[in-house]
């Protein structure tokens, strides 16, 4: 009985954030450039987006986010542009490897999506679920600070977006 009541607790310990983050909870906010494919065209626009993470331990944690961005596209059939606004929910699952003064990630997951194109004359509108991976580095400016830079892939039905963002994030 105490080996069984034993190796329970230390299973629960080890599932409890093992870091400076005391409740494993952290927060943030991204923007930075985004290059947006629709129909065979590409085009370069903006992104932003707020996001939070429970950290399991310092090399795991699960990450939701609301992004919202936009970019016009030139469009095949005309010399108008394609106006492009999305808005995605991202969740992942981030693995990090720590290095002295932060640490890099890679994360990969799904998001569901939903975008407006805007045509001269014509809109349409899709909505779904897509794949999502990035990866990037943290730099640790103060134990509960950190500083991001990172690449991701949204993949959205006909529209597919690749981002460079740089992050704030606070832990707590």
């Amino acid at each position: 009985m105490k080996k069984i009541l034993g190796v329970t607790v230390c299973a629960l310990l080890y599932s409890l954030p093992v870091s400076a983050d005391v409740l494993g909870l952290s927060f943030g906010a991204t923007a930075g450039a985004a290059r947006i494919e629709y129909d065979g065209n590409d085009d370069y626009g903006f992104e932003y987006g707020v996001n939070a993470a429970y950290h399991f331990n310092d090399m795991f944690s699960v990450n939701a986010g609301l992004v919202q961005g936009r970019a016009e596209v030139s469009s095949d059939l005309s010399s108008a542009k394609n106006d492009i606004d999305y808005t995605a929910f991202p969740l992942t699952l981030r693995g990090d490897i720590p290095l002295v003064i932060g640490n890099v990630y890679a994360k990969v997951g799904t998001n569901y999506y939903d975008y407006d194109i805007d045509t001269p004359g014509m809109r349409s509108s899709d909505d779904g679920w897509g794949f999502t991976g990035g990866a990037g580095f943290v730099f640790t400016l103060l134990p509960f600070v950190d500083l991001s830079l990172g690449y991701e892939y949204r993949d959205m039905g006909d529209v597919t977006n690749n981002s460079i963002l740089f992050g704030v994030g606070a832990s707590l």
